[in-house]
C-alpha cells in the first residue's frame, strides 16, 4: 500500500465552496449492478486516498490549477433504478460552468451522471470509452445490470444515439450488435484504434465543437494496464492510447465532464488500476484550459 501520510488529497489543489468551484468531484460507491465480481464500491475512497500522490503538473511538466469542490459520496441506495433521480438532482447542484468529475462504482453509476449532464448542457455528446458497449435491453438477469448501463443512461437522459461515440469496444452481445446496426453511432473498436491511423481522427471529428461528457470504464484499458476491474478483457487500449485520445478530444471539443467507473481496488495489483484512473482524471483536468 502506498504511504500517503503527510500528503493532501487531490494533489493539494485548492478546495473551495461549491458555488466557487471550477471542478466538482463526487463519488458514487455503488456496485449493485455488478454481475461477475464486486469491488467497484471501494473505488471512490481509494482514489481519494491515492490522489495525494498526484501533483497538479501534467505529463509534459506544465503546472495547472483548478478550484475544486469535493461533494463527497452520493448514495444510490439499494438499486440504481430507483436511486438515480435523487443522485442526478444532487449532482445538478454543481455550478453551471463547473467541470463535473464522478468516480464510480460500477458503470451503472454513470446513469445519473448522464441525466445530470444532459440537463446542464443542451446538445450534449457522450464519449463512452469501454470494452463493452453496455447497450443491452436485458442482460445477466435484469434491465439495470452493467450490460444495460449505456442503454438505460441514454433513455433517462434523453440523449439521441446520434450524439454517442463508442471507443474501445471488443466484447459484444448479439443484441448490442443489432442495436448498433439499427442506429447511427460512431464506433471505433479497440482493434480499429490500434490498426487504423485515421481511427482517432474519426472520433475527434465526430465530437468536434460539441459539449462532451466522457464516460470512461477502466476496462477499456488492456488488463496489462488495468487489471483491477470486474470484467477484464484482453486486447484493449494502452494507457498511452487513452491519454492521447482524450487530449485530442479536449483540444477540438468542449469537455464538460468525466466519470471513471469499474475500478475495483480489491482486485488490483500494486495500485496499477487506481493510478491509471487518477492519471486519466488529472490529465483531463490539466487540459480544461484548452476548452
Amino acid at each position: 500500500m502506498i504511504d500517503v501520510r503527510g500528503l493532501t488529497v487531490w494533489g493539494g489543489l485548492p478546495q473551495v465552496p461549491l458555488g466557487e468551484a471550477g471542478v466538482v468531484v463526487a463519488g458514487i460507491p455503488y456496485e449493485g449492478s455488478a454481475v461477475y465480481r464486486r469491488g467497484a464500491a471501494e473505488a471512490p475512497a481509494e482514489l481519494r486516498r491515492l490522489s495525494a500522490v498526484m501533483p497538479p503538473i501534467d505529463e509534459r511538466g506544465r503546472r495547472f490549477s483548478v478550484a475544486l469542490h469535493d461533494m463527497g459520496d452520493l448514495d444510490l441506495g439499494p438499486s440504481v433504478e430507483s436511486g438515480w433521480p435523487a443522485v442526478a438532482d444532487r449532482l445538478g447542484q454543481a455550478p453551471a460552468n463547473a467541470f463535473l468529475t464522478v468516480m464510480g462504482g460500477d458503470h451503472c453509476s454513470a446513469i445519473p451522471v448522464l441525466a445530470t449532464q444532459a440537463r446542464r448542457h443542451p446538445g450534449l455528446a457522450v464519449l463512452w470509452v469501454d470494452a463493452h458497449p453496455d447497450l443491452c435491453e436485458w442482460s445477466r438477469g435484469g434491465r439495470w445490470t452493467c450490460g444495460c448501463a449505456l442503454r438505460r443512461g441514454l433513455e433517462v437522459a434523453g440523449i439521441e444515439p446520434s450524439r454517442l461515440v463508442l471507443v474501445g469496444a471488443r466484447d459484444f452481445d448479439g443484441e448490442e450488435v443489432d442495436w448498433l446496426e439499427a442506429h447511427t453511432v460512431v464506433m471505433v473498436s479497440a482493434a480499429e484504434l490500434a490498426d487504423d491511423p485515421q481511427a482517432q481522427a474519426r472520433v475527434v471529428e465526430a465530437l468536434a465543437g460539441r459539449p462532451v461528457h466522457v464516460s470512461f470504464d477502466i476496462d477499456a484499458l488492456d488488463p496489462a494496464h488495468a487489471p483491477g476491474t470486474e470484467i477484464a478483457s484482453a486486447g484493449g487500449l494502452t494507457t498511452r492510447e487513452a491519454l492521447d485520445l482524450l487530449a485530442e478530444v479536449a483540444r477540438k471539443s468542449r469537455l464538460v465532464g468525466l466519470d471513471v467507473c469499474e475500478v475495483a481496488p480489491s482486485l488490483d495489483h500494486a495500485d496499477i488500476t487506481s493510478l491509471a484512473a487518477l492519471k486519466v482524471i488529472f490529465e483531463t483536468w490539466a487540459r480544461l484550459g484548452d476548452r
